[in-house]
């Protein structure tokens, strides 16, 4: 009888295991990266939100300067 080294089932099954061992990993930190992601999205998005409400008070303010510039000209 063969060598447990010299074995090509038994050196298939110790690959076979490494490689479910890596998938089990790969599928982990996949899931990791999605949620943070999705926190990443959520933080964006606010952000996004953040900025058009100060454009739009930054131009608001701005018409009315203009309007009070405008009414000082006359």
């Amino acid at each position: 009888m063969a060598a447990p080294a010299d074995d090509p089932l038994a050196q298939l099954a110790e690959q076979l295991e490494r490689l479910s061992s890596a998938n089990l990993a790969l599928g982990e930190a996949a899931e990791q990266l999605i949620a943070h992601a999705r926190e990443e999205r959520i933080a964006l998005r606010e952000a996004a939100r953040e900025a058009r409400t100060a454009a739009r008070a930054a131009a608001a303010a701005s018409a009315r300067t203009h309007a009070l510039a405008d009414d000082g000209d006359r």
